[in-house]
């Protein structure tokens, strides 16, 4: 791989020479003791030692000495490897030499190996540790958008270490092996207005999204009742979810809102013989004035993850205030499965929507997804007062989860 001022490639048993004197660099080998090559003999075996045991036992990693291409010298290495000892996690480890230190080479570096890692290696998640104290690591890490998880006492040189541990998740796309930083990666994605970002998007949205949702199984949890029942759909969109609704209550009439006058055309357009069970209202579920215990069911699907947490519970409250009493509100949506991940979410968010009033970034309308764990999605509408709170199906792994919640008044 190269950047503008390095070239990352693998070690060769010429670079033995360089790759002794930075590792027995003070702050060096001070900070990974383990990574120290007394002569140059010894480095030499590393090396062969290494790059045979990648091809022996085609273990998931890479180790890549760091060059400068102004004088084609080797100013230290940058890996990523699994280890099995601490939990089969994933790692990006990095030095380089003291007289190298604080000129940007291994975020440079570091940048690189991210987008390797994620775009060519498929990796979707990537841990880093730091010693207590060592704050010229801890500065290259968060350059990077590594967010702090927890400090450690981990197995390490024949003992235990206290280390802090940094995760990193890939949820968008790194264009190339320079970017700025991940702010700046997180701006590249516009902030459309939810009504307009939608509208744009309806002629084309439920092929978009038939890969990501099972509507048939989101609409299999609705009571099955013959009952004129009167449901509230918030965040309706085009309407794909009805079909499946109206199997479970075939005479159920159903309140459809959407901010999008596009995807509520889009609604009616595909279900012409049902415009007498529909009542299409164009606005924001957020600012909407709901009527008072007017319905028997409320549900929203992939709607509710663009909202912060404090604006979610007050659409929580209002849709306990919507529902007749001891009726059930129906959500199925995306969580996340790490808290960690989420708060990544909330600084990409954070970033996209620089420039924007406080009440567009904080009321949802502006699309920008903001997942949250399933723990604090079930505690937001406990929060509002719903009475219990159930799972009636997680698809939960990692990133981008799904979950159908009942909650009762």
């Amino acid at each position: 791989m190269e950047t503008s001022r390095l070239i990352l490639r693998p070690f060769t048993e010429s670079d033995a020479a360089a790759a002794s004197y930075n590792s027995r660099q003070p702050s060096v080998a001070h900070y990974m003791p383990e990574m120290v090559k007394e002569t140059e003999e010894a480095a030499r075996g590393w090396i062969r030692h290494v790059n045979q045991e990648l091809v022996d036992t085609g273990k998931p990693c890479v180790l890549l000495a760091i060059v400068r291409k102004a004088d084609e010298r080797c100013i230290g290495c940058i890996f990523i490897h699994r280890k099995e000892e601490w939990g089969n996690i994933v790692e990006m480890g990095y030095y380089v030499a003291d007289e190298y230190q604080s000129d940007g080479y291994a975020t440079e570096a570091g940048k690189a190996m991210l987008w390797w890692a994620f775009e060519k290696a498929g990796q979707d998640e990537l841990s880093v540790f730091a010693k207590p104290g060592n704050e010229a690591s801890r500065r290259v890490i968060e350059k990077l958008g590594f967010i702090y998880s927890d400090t450690r006492l981990l197995p390490h040189n024949g003992g235990d270490c206290a280390f802090d541990c940094f995760r990193l998740y890939h949820i968008d796309d790194i264009p190339g092996p320079e970017w700025e930083d991940m702010r700046g990666l997180y701006r590249r994605y516009r902030s459309e207005p939810m009504g307009a970002f939608f509208n744009a998007r309806a002629g084309g949205y439920n092929s978009a999204t038939s890969n990501y949702y099972d509507y048939q199984k989101f609409g299999a949890y609705f009571p099955k009742t013959g009952e004129a029942v009167r449901i509230l759909d918030v965040g309706c969109g085009t309407g794909i979810e009805l079909d499946h609704i109206w199997a479970q209550c075939p005479n159920a009439h159903i309140t459809c809102v959407d901010v999008s006058r596009g995807m509520l055309d889009v609604l009616l357009k595909n279900h012409p013989g049902r415009h007498g069970c529909v009542t299409v209202v164009e606005a924001s579920y957020t600012d909407w004035e709901y009527p008072r215990e007017a319905f028997d069911i409320v549900t929203s699907h992939a709607t509710m993850h663009h909202l912060f947490p404090e604006e979610k519970t007050g659409v929580y409250r209002k849709i306990r205030g919507t529902l007749k009493p001891s009726r059930v509100y129906i959500e199925g949506d995306f969580i996340v499965g790490d808290a960690l991940l989420a708060e990544q979410y909330r600084r990409r968010h954070e970033a996209i929507t620089e420039g924007l009033t406080e009440k567009e970034r904080a009321s949802g309308e502006y699309h920008v997804d903001i997942p949250l764990t399933l723990d604090v999605q079930i505690q937001l509408l406990r929060d509002a007062g719903f009475a219990s709170v159930e799972v009636l199906a997680d698809e939960t792994t990692l990133q981008y989860c799904r979950v159908i919640l009942e909650a009762k008044k």
